[in-house]
């Protein structure tokens, strides 16, 4: 499949314009990623590095989105990785795992690498289609650059509610190093808002505590 170097252009120049808006100005933008799965994320009973992986994207616009205009990619070549697919309410977020780009590369006669997301850090693309175009003119929209420390087992990063930061959700595996997005102690929120989840630690209750409640 080929892609249109008048597109890859134009995407250049809409990313330059975006950087001069606040993201939250931006009708769909990539919400959350997770790059290093530790545990079988997408629910198929299987742990993969390439299916588990996945990207979430959230409708800040104030009309339903069709995905099917949209599509991801990192930057590694110009073929995306994933046309999405459904609609997307105002303020909801949908989610998108590697074995849905696995799935969607082999129905294009593709080798089924998935997403493909570096573990030394990575840049994921958000892109569009263009009206009135041929269907291989894409415009990018939104890019989010990975750091290495983003990138480890059973992290996610991703905007915090209000959309102004970018933080690290590594309850699962906390970060104490200096470098940027910091740590929040929170879980990975996969299909859901970005509202912060703490662990629940769990406290060992002794028999006469116990007891005593049934009295």
């Amino acid at each position: 499949m080929g892609w249109s170097a008048t597109g890859l252009l134009l995407g250049a120049w809409v990313l330059a314009a975006l950087c001069l808006v606040p993201q939250v100005q931006a009708e769909l933008v990539i919400n959350e990623i997770m790059g290093d799965p530790l545990q079988d994320w997408d629910g198929d009973g299987i742990l993969s590095f390439r299916g588990d992986e996945w990207i979430e994207v959230l409708n800040n616009g104030a009309s339903e989105e069709d995905l099917t205009e949209y599509w991801l990619r990192d930057d590694h070549g110009e073929d995306p990785h994933l046309n999405l697919f459904g609609t997307l309410e105002p303020g909801q977020v949908a989610i998108f795992y590697g074995s849905d780009s696995v799935a969607w590369q082999l129905e294009q006669g593709q080798s089924g690498y998935g997403f493909s997301i570096n573990n030394t850090g990575d840049t994921i693309e958000l892109l569009r289609s263009v009206p009135e175009q041929s269907p291989d003119t894409l415009i990018m929209i939104h890019r989010v650059i990975l750091n290495n420390h983003e990138v480890e087992d059973d992290r996610s990063s991703g905007w915090d509610l209000s959309g102004e930061e970018w933080t690290l959700f590594d309850a699962l595996n906390p970060y104490n190093g200096a470098s940027t997005p910091e740590g929040n102690d929170c879980v990975p929120t996969p299909g859901q808002l970005n509202v912060c989840e703490p662990l629940v630690p769990v406290h060992p209750a002794r028999w006469d505590h116990l007891k005593s409640r049934y009295r």
